[in-house]
């Protein structure tokens, strides 16, 4: 099968932001690499539903089949990037928590997967009296999905992971802080940095990729007002200048004051920290962050991987947004190393 299509690069985070658009041509390429199979014969799944009170999200338990009330498994919950992804956090063809899910039911271990609040409620996610902020679009579901899956009979309740991707890696220090019933973190291309910084940084690779005058301009754009938002409510700051992405000023806020560094700094936990090289938009940068906020951390551990991409898809050369748009899987190497720090715990 071959693939040839043109593929917008959209940076867009919540319902009503400005989406910032980099259209480059993808070339022609051969799909070849096969997905992962679901095998009936060593796992199962069961829909279920989860979330924080009064935003049911539906979601999906995966289970080996060994699992029972006798015999308690791990399990991990998986919180999404930005944007309102699904539970398989599809882009494109690919779907990388739907392949981690039925590699680790395969190695015996649970999870569980969800559709975030911004994708079922839309411009309905923010509860009444809140405003918008990391913890209404992704920490108070993450919580209450950790201490809903502590009531599965088949999960053992002292085995429970939390695995975040890039946002939700970011903000996996907070869930933790805020739920206190982990067994351990998996920061899957966690960011380290601001918001705002990563946001410049990839406009300027994507624009590198294929330079143009008319995106050289509006990363301008996107600096002034990226520079703009750290210097919100003190001196300085221009409220003529409308907000980086559009996000609502308590989005901003929030992002501002949240320092996953100095929290993850202050969590006993195991927690692995797991990177692709070939990663653009969350790079080596924030891997060597990690490390450094968790030196005296003796239960931390590191892994990272020269040929996968920001899905923990392998690919070749400079990574590219085009290269979502073909099909991959997330290789069991990756699965294999999680399931080593659990079985280490």
């Amino acid at each position: 099968m071959r693939i040839k299509s043109k593929y917008l690069w959209i940076l867009g985070l919540l319902p009503g932001s400005t989406a910032t658009t980099f259209a480059q041509e993808q070339a022609e390429q051969v799909a070849s690499v096969a997905p992962i199979a679901y095998n009936k014969m060593v796992m199962t799944e069961r829909d279920i539903m989860v979330g924080a009170e009064g935003f049911q999200l539906p979601g999906t338990l995966t289970l080996p089949l060994s699992a029972s009330a006798e015999n308690k498994v791990p399990c991990i919950v998986l919180v999404h990037g930005s944007g309102p992804n699904d539970r398989d956090e599809t882009v494109g063809p690919n779907k990388p928590f739907r392949d981690l899910a039925w590699l680790l039911a395969e190695e015996g271990i649970a999870t569980i997967r969800y559709d975030k609040r911004t994708l079922v409620y839309g411009a309905r996610y923010i509860p009444e009296g809140r405003e918008a902020d990391y913890d209404v679009e992704a920490v108070d579901d993450a919580v209450a999905t950790i201490a809903q899956a502590m009531s599965i009979p088949e999960v053992d309740a002292n085995r429970i992971y939390l695995l975040g991707h890039s946002l939700g890696g970011t903000l996996a220090p907070r869930i933790a802080q805020q739920s206190g019933k982990l067994a351990g973190l998996i920061l899957w291309a966690g960011a380290a940095r601001p918001l705002e910084d990563l946001l410049i940084e990839q406009v300027e690779y994507i624009n590198s990729l294929s330079p143009s005058k008319e995106a050289e301009a509006q990363i301008d754009v996107l600096k002034r007002q990226a520079a703009n938002v750290k210097k919100l409510g003190n001196y300085g700051y221009d409220e003529s200048l409308p907000l980086l992405m559009n996000l609502p000023r308590s989005y901003w806020e929030f992002a501002n004051r949240y320092k996953p560094l100095d929290v993850i700094a202050t969590l006993k936990w195991p927690v692995l920290v797991m990177q692709g090289e070939r990663d653009y938009q969350v790079t080596m940068t924030d891997f060597n962050l990690w490390q450094m906020a968790l030196m005296f951390n003796a239960k931390a551990a590191y892994r990272c991987y020269p040929a996968l991409n920001h899905l923990f898809m392998e690919g070749e050369g400079k990574a590219t947004p085009q290269e979502y748009n073909q099909p991959g899987r997330v290789p069991a190497y990756v699965a294999k190393d999680i399931v080593k720090f659990i079985c280490q715990e």
